[in-house]
């Protein structure tokens, strides 16, 4: 039974007119009522308050200590505060004698394999950061070195970045194959260095080399009667003596291949040049 008077109620609701709906005020109505009610602000915690000094675990120490609460594991050692304070110390005290401020590496390389190149500075990069492409196999110790000994450029900071080896297609078989993987590691600096600029005067005999050395590499793998265009490259260095060459229609030389053979023949023979070197006086 009560199934069955649920349903006519519904029946019976579902059919009433607008003009019979309950009567709603408007100022009465929330739009945006909280979901899951209002978050309790609460204050920070200790660990998370401020400090204005290089080593804070020994000042975060003494706030819990004031405020009568227990210390964390993490604020109670505080042999990594003293190490860390000594270690500034000698830093500072190397950064005024100008003496590195590392251990130096004990194996003598007086004639290096690897490359290393100075690269131009991403957007993200500050005056105060270089970046270089070095080997694979060198790591962050050994560029520190390799600056110090040689340029007398402290390194800072070192940080490493492989980039991924991509896919690429040989230009004879269109064999796939992976170009070798790059290295190149970011250094901070104690002093800035803004890379100078490049004149346009240079940049433009670049393009013209550039331009120039492709029209020689077109030259030499042409085909056909390509291979017999003049090279105006480098101020005509590759230019050449031009020889003249008789034009013969395709179709007349296919029609009369033997008897043109049999006039070519004949005009490079001797008795033909002995003639005309006569005429000429030569």
């Amino acid at each position: 039974m009560s199934s069955i008077t649920r349903i006519s109620i519904r029946s019976v609701h579902h059919k009433l007119t607008p003009s019979t709906y309950p009567k709603v005020q408007s100022s009465k109505v929330e739009l945006n009522p909280p979901k899951y009610g209002f978050r309790k602000i609460r204050p920070p915690i200790l660990a998370q308050s401020p400090t204005k000094t290089l080593f804070p675990n020994s000042e975060l120490a003494k706030l819990y200590i004031e405020n009568g609460k227990p210390i964390p594991n993490r604020f109670m050692s505080q042999i990594d505060s003293q190490r860390a304070h000594e270690e500034f110390e000698k830093f500072q005290e190397n950064l005024s004698l100008d003496e590195p401020h590392f251990t130096k590496g004990k194996n003598k390389v007086y004639l290096p394999g690897g490359r290393i190149c100075l690269l131009r500075p991403n957007a993200k990069h500050t005056p105060y950061q270089a970046k270089f492409l070095v080997p694979k196999s060198m790591n962050k110790m050994d560029l520190r070195d390799y600056l110090w000994n040689i340029y007398g450029l402290r390194a800072l900071n070192v940080t490493v970045q492989l980039q991924p080896a991509t896919w690429k297609r040989g230009p004879q078989d269109l064999a796939r194959y992976r170009i070798p993987q790059l290295k190149k590691m970011t250094i901070d600096m104690a002093e800035p260095f803004v890379w100078p600029e490049v004149s346009q005067i240079k940049i433009k005999e670049l393009k013209q080399q550039m331009d120039e050395s492709e029209k020689i590499v077109k030259h030499n793998i042409a085909d056909g009667s390509d291979k017999n265009k003049t090279l105006d490259v480098y101020d005509g260095m590759f230019k050449g003596d031009t020889k003249p060459k008789r034009y013969i229609p395709k179709q007349i030389l296919k029609s009369n291949y033997n008897s043109v053979k049999e006039i070519n023949k004949g005009l490079n023979s001797n008795d033909k040049r002995s003639q005309v070197a006569s005429y000429l006086g030569l």
